[in-house]
């Protein structure tokens, strides 16, 4: 299993509309919206680094997100 974090910097005022759009998305085993550089911090779970990656473009794409940091369990 890979495992991932993220973290999502969205529009000001947009993210509660992005943190219900992620938590849908699979492989999503946790999110927050938090304080600090970013506004959401998510947790991925997937079969394969392909898998991870599948997950994250899918965030990507949600409108009103602006960047995402990805890292990697080891």
């Amino acid at each position: 299993m890979t495992v991932g974090y993220v973290a999502i910097h969205c529009d000001t005022g947009r993210e509660l509309y992005v943190y219900e759009r992620i938590v849908g998305t699979h492989g999503v085993k946790e999110a927050s919206i938090v304080m600090g550089l970013y506004d959401i911090m998510c947790k991925i779970e997937a079969g394969t680094t392909k898998d991870l990656e599948d997950a994250v473009m899918k965030i990507r794409k949600i409108s009103h997100v602006q960047t995402t940091m990805t890292l990697l369990v080891l």
